[in-house]
């Protein structure tokens, strides 16, 4: 998996489950219990969590590179 464009496609493949699955489940919650600003800010706060768990999934993926590849390592 040291081709970044591999890491790429599972990245992508890893965002739209989780953007299905979680995100969806969660902005139909919002959608259903808020409104107005409260509606606003937990929609952003979803998105914010989104977006945290997929740096996450990046990091491993590096993390994953730099543990086989030890000439990286070095630079």
């Amino acid at each position: 998996m040291n081709v970044p464009t591999d890491r790429l496609l599972i990245m992508i493949i890893v965002a739209t489950g989780f953007a299905i699955v979680g995100g969806g489940w969660a902005a139909a919650l919002v959608q259903a219990e808020m409104s107005g600003f409260e509606e606003i800010a937990l929609r952003v706060g979803i998105g914010v969590v989104f977006f945290a768990i997929l740096i996450g999934f990046w990091y491993v993926f590096t993390q994953i590179d730099r543990d086989h590849d030890p000439e990286r390592e070095s630079a």
